[in-house]
């Protein structure tokens, strides 16, 4: 009974020893009230184990009170699965920003008088999403002229159905190509060099 009062009156003065020296080795600062709290944990928890496990007969360790290893596998698990939600997260994004402004380019375009099909764009992959190249088909759009000689003469001649889509849609000259490649590039800060009509 004497050997186990001495060993655990040796312990707690350790567990004091320890504590002292690593308050004295701390710097000042906002930590030092968190360290002081642990210290006196670990000092509690030295005098408090050896007089339970004397009573009780089993043995306590930390590591079997909180399941460390069980902690442990589910932070790292954890940590897993949000590295795949960020990933999935900002592949969404992405989609949704490209799809955004394919209808954005779109509906600029077609308020200049033109039809916009095929609107390709290359996204960089950085935290701004970095609009890189813009390939598109752009014609003219033919429906506002065609109403207006509607209108004028009324002469309705249908040689096949595909030449009702070709008279839709009608080449674009390269002053409309320089003009347009112009206006996207001022609009969505682009050099012209990467914008690509068709």
């Amino acid at each position: 009974m004497i050997s186990w009062i001495s060993s655990w009156a040796q312990g707690i003065i350790m567990a004091v020893i320890i504590g002292a020296i690593i308050e004295m080795i701390l710097p000042e600062g906002n930590s030092k009230k968190y360290v002081k709290i642990v210290i006196g944990v670990y000092v509690l928890f030295t005098i408090i184990s050896p007089v339970i496990s004397k009573i009780t007969g089993k043995t306590i360790q930390v590591s079997d009170i909180l399941e460390l290893n069980k902690y442990i596998e589910e932070t790292e698990n954890n940590s897993k699965l949000y590295v795949t939600l960020d990933e999935d997260n900002s592949n969404n994004i992405k989609d949704i920003y490209e799809s955004s402004l394919r209808n954005d380019i779109k509906a600029k375009i077609e308020a200049k008088g033109y039809n916009a099909k095929n609107i390709k764009l290359e996204i960089e992959d950085d935290e701004e999403y970095t609009l890189k190249k813009i390939d598109i088909e752009i014609y003219k759009n033919m429906e506002k002229n065609k109403k207006d000689i509607e209108t004028i003469q009324n002469v309705d001649i249908n040689i096949s159905q595909k030449s009702t889509e070709n008279d839709m849609q009608e080449k674009l000259s390269e002053k409309d190509k320089r003009k347009l490649k112009d206006y996207l590039s001022g609009v969505y800060e682009i050099d012209e060099k990467n914008i690509n009509i068709n």
